[in-house]
C-alpha cells in the first residue's frame, strides 16, 4: 500500500505528540533517529505500535509523557527505546526488543511482551490489567525508590514473568487487594527464569488488605512470593474462648489448609461483631452438661440421705432403742407430755416419755425434685452466664437392719436443662439414676452415707455463624458418693445437730460429633471429659417437733452451712470437622468455690405410718445461686 506523507520533519531534532484524538492518515516521516514520537496529553487512548516503521518513520526515540494513560496493541519487532517519563503505558502489545525505561512519575502496566525493563526511583512497574502477567523478554531491574505494584484477588495475582534475570534490590512491593473472599494462602508475583541474584525487595506495603490476613514476600530461586497469613483476632483483645478459635483457624490457614467458603466471611468482621461470631462457633454450650449433670446429682444424693425423713430420726426415736431411725435422739431425751401423746397416737405406742419399742421397720417413700442455677460467665475467659436447671421423681425402700441402722436404695427419672446467655446455645438432657445409702446412729451421733450413679442422654443445640443450626448426641455418666456425720444435741427449743460431710461426684462424657443442619461446616468433634467435683461442708441442722393434733404432728427444719467445692475447669477440647487438626480449648462458666447453704423444710407425720414433707434449699455465692426443692410423701410400717 502507498500512502502519502502528511508530515515530513526536516533539519534539526524534532518530536511528534500524539494525544487523545489526533488522526494522521499520512505518513509521518522524522529527520533522524534523533527524532522522537512520545503518547502524551491528559486523556486516555490507544496506540498500535505495528504502526512503527510503516505509518511513522525513521523515529528512533520513543516517549510516554503527561498524566493520560496509552494503551499500546499490535505486534513490532523494532528494537525501540521506550522511556516512560509520566503517566501510565499499558503495553498489550508484543514488542519483545522494545527496551522500557520506566522513570520517576511514569508506570509501565499490561499484559504484552517488553524488552528488558529497568524501574528508576519513583516509577511503578504494574503487570497485569489490572492482573494478568506481562513478559519481560530479557532483564527486570529495580533501582532505588523503584516501586513493583501487584494486583491480587482471591484466586489470582498479577505477574511479571521475566526470560532473564531480576534484580529487586532497592525496589518495594505494594499489593492492592480486591474484595473478596481469600482461599489462597501463596501467591507468584514475579517469576524469572534467570534468578534473582540472591536480591531481594526492601520491603512490603498493602492497599484495602481484607480483615484478619497480613501479607509478606518470600523468595524462591526463581520466584517472589505473596503470602497470606491469617490473624484473625490478633491484637485485638478478644476474650480467650473467642482467640482459641481464631487461633485454630489461623493456624489451619497458615498451616496450608484451604477454608471452606463458609468460614471466609469471618475475615470481614471487626470488633463485637468478630467476638460474636466466634463465640457462636466455639460449642461453649456444651459445657453446661458437665454443671447441669452435677446438680442433678447433687439433688439425688441429699435427697436420699434427708436425715429428717419419717422413721430415721428426729425426736421420734429414742437411741439404742431406734424406734425413729438412725438419727435419732439420745435414749435419755424425754418428750413433752404433750408431743408424746401425739407420738403415742402417730406410732400406735403407749404414751410414755420415750417410746421403748421399734415399730416400723419398713419405709417406703416417693420424691419429686427441681432446682434452678445460676453461674457467671467469665469476660476474660468469654465463657457466658449459664442456667441450669434439673428435676425429676425419685422412690426409695428404707429398711431398719438394727436399731438404729438404716439402709435402702432409690430410683430415680429426672431431666437436665441448660442455656447460655446470648443466645450461644444450651442442652438437655433425660436421666436415670439409681442409689444405695445407709444410715445409722448409736447415740448422739450419726453416720451416714451414699452412692449414686447416673446415666445421661443429652442433647446440644446451638446457633453458629451466619445462623447455621447444629445439634450433638451423646450419653453420659455420673456417679457419686457422700459420707456425713454429726452429733445431736437436745435444747429445750428443739435439737441441733453440728456436722460435717464429704461429697465427690465424677462426670463422664463420651467423644461425639455435632451434625450441622445447614451444611455451614462449623460442625464440632468433641474430646471425651471426664470433670470431677467435690464438696466439703460444714454446719448445723436444727429440728423443732410441734403438735398440731392429737394425731399429727410437724417437724420444722432448718440448715445453715458452709461448703467449699473442689470442681474440674468446665473446658473441652473441640476440632473443626472441616478443619482436621484445628482443636482449640472453650472454657464455660466456671463453679463458684464457696458457697453459703441454708434449708428450711417442714414435715406432717400422721397416724398410720404416713408423712408429708417439703424443703427448699439454697446455694448462695456472689457468683451463682442455686435454689432448689423437693416435696416427699413416705408411708412406713
Amino acid at each position: 500500500m502507498t500512502r502519502a506523507n502528511a508530515i515530513t520533519f526536516a533539519g534539526g531534532t524534532n518530536i511528534l505528540e500524539l494525544q487523545a484524538g489526533s488522526i494522521i492518515t499520512g505518513n509521518v516521516v522524522a529527520f533522524s533517529s534523533a527524532d522522537t514520537l512520545r503518547l502524551g496529553g491528559n486523556a486516555s487512548a490507544s496506540f498500535d505500535v505495528s504502526q512503527i516503521g510503516t505509518q511513522y518513520l525513521g523515529f528512533g526515540i520513543f516517549k510516554k509523557a503527561g498524566s493520560s494513560v496509552w494503551t499500546v496493541t499490535g505486534s513490532n519487532s523494532a528494537a525501540m527505546p521506550w522511556a516512560v517519563n509520566a503517566g501510565t503505558l499499558a503495553v498489550n502489545a508484543t514488542m519483545a526488543n522494545a527496551i522500557m525505561a520506566v522513570n520517576g512519575g511514569g508506570t509501565l502496566a499490561g499484559t504484552g511482551t517488553v524488552g528488558s525493563v529497568i524501574v528508576a526511583g519513583g516509577g511503578t512497574f504494574a503487570p497485569g490489567n489490572p492482573l494478568g502477567t506481562m513478559t519481560v523478554q530479557g532483564n527486570l531491574a529495580f533501582q532505588s525508590g523503584a516501586l513493583y505494584l501487584v494486583q491480587v484477588n482471591p484466586s489470582t495475582s498479577s505477574l511479571a514473568n521475566v526470560t532473564g534475570t531480576a534484580t529487586l534490590t532497592g525496589g518495594s512491593v505494594q499489593a492492592v487487594f480486591a474484595p473478596g473472599s481469600y482461599l489462597a494462602r501463596h501467591y507468584t508475583i514475579l517469576h524469572a527464569n534467570g534468578g534473582l541474584g540472591g536480591t531481594s525487595f526492601a520491603g512490603l506495603t498493602t492497599a484495602a488488605m481484607p480483615t484478619g490476613l497480613s501479607a509478606t514476600l518470600g523468595y524462591g530461586a526463581n520466584d517472589v512470593f505473596l503470602n497470606l497469613t491469617a490473624v484473625l483476632g490478633v491484637g485485638t483483645g478478644l476474650a480467650g474462648n473467642s482467640q482459641n478459635v481464631a487461633g485454630a483457624i489461623n493456624s489451619y490457614f497458615n498451616g496450608g489448609g484451604a477454608l471452606p467458603p463458609g468460614f471466609l466471611p469471618l475475615f470481614g468482621l471487626s470488633g463485637a461483631s468478630l467476638s460474636n461470631a466466634l463465640s457462636q462457633l466455639s460449642g461453649e454450650a456444651t459445657t453446661g452438661a458437665q454443671q447441669a449433670g452435677i446438680k442433678l446429682t447433687n439433688q439425688f444424693l441429699t435427697l436420699m440421705l434427708d436425715p429428717y425423713a419419717y422413721g430415721r430420726g428426729g425426736v421420734f426415736a429414742g437411741g439404742n432403742a431406734g424406734t425413729g431411725g438412725a438419727l435419732a435422739l439420745a435414749s435419755e431425751e424425754a418428750l413433752p407430755p404433750e408431743i408424746a401423746l401425739a407420738y403415742a397416737k402417730v406410732m400406735k405406742a403407749p404414751a410414755t416419755p420415750m417410746p421403748a419399742t421399734v415399730a416400723p421397720q419398713w419405709s417406703a417413700w416417693g420424691g419429686a425434685f427441681g432446682g434452678t442455677s445460676k453461674t457467671q460467665g467469665d469476660a476474660v475467659a468469654g465463657s457466658h452466664d449459664l442456667t441450669a436447671k434439673t428435676g425429676g421423681f425419685a422412690a426409695g425402700l428404707d429398711y431398719k437392719v438394727a436399731p438404729g441402722t438404716v439402709m435402702g436404695f432409690a430410683l430415680a427419672g429426672g431431666f437436665t436443662n441448660w442455656d447460655l446467655a446470648g443466645g450461644i446455645g444450651g442442652g438437655s438432657g433425660d436421666a436415670f439414676q439409681a442409689g444405695l445409702y445407709a444410715v445409722t446412729r448409736p447415740g448422739p451421733w450419726y453416720l451416714a452415707g451414699a452412692l449414686s450413679f447416673s446415666q445421661h442422654w443429652m442433647k446440644t443445640e446451638r446457633t453458629a455463624f451466619a445462623g447455621n443450626r447444629l445439634e450433638g448426641r451423646f450419653d453420659a455418666q455420673s456417679y457419686g458418693g457422700r459420707i456425713e456425720t454429726g452429733w445431736r444435741v437436745a435444747t429445750p427449743l428443739g435439737g441441733v445437730t453440728p456436722y460435717a460431710a464429704l461429697q465427690a461426684q465424677s462426670f463422664h462424657a463420651p467423644g461425639f460429633a455435632e451434625s450441622d443442619l445447614n451444611g455451614g461446616s462449623f460442625g464440632l468433634a468433641y474430646a471425651s471429659r471426664n470433670a470431677n467435683a467435690t464438696r466439703s461442708e460444714l454446719g448445723a441442722r436444727f429440728e423443732r417437733l410441734v403438735a398440731v393434733s392429737d394425731t399429727a404432728l410437724v417437724s420444722l427444719q432448718a440448715r445453715a452451712a458452709w461448703a467449699h467445692d473442689w470442681v474440674s475447669d468446665p473446658t473441652l477440647t473441640p476440632t473443626f470437622q472441616a478443619l482436621p487438626g484445628a482443636s482449640f480449648v472453650v472454657a464455660g462458666a466456671t463453679a463458684v468455690p464457696d458457697l453459703a447453704l441454708v434449708s428450711a423444710g417442714a414435715e406432717l407425720r400422721l397416724a398410720g405410718g404416713w408423712s408429708l414433707a417439703g424443703r427448699f434449699d439454697g446455694e448462695l455465692a456472689g457468683r451463682g445461686q442455686t435454689y432448689s426443692g423437693t416435696g416427699t410423701v413416705r408411708y412406713a410400717w
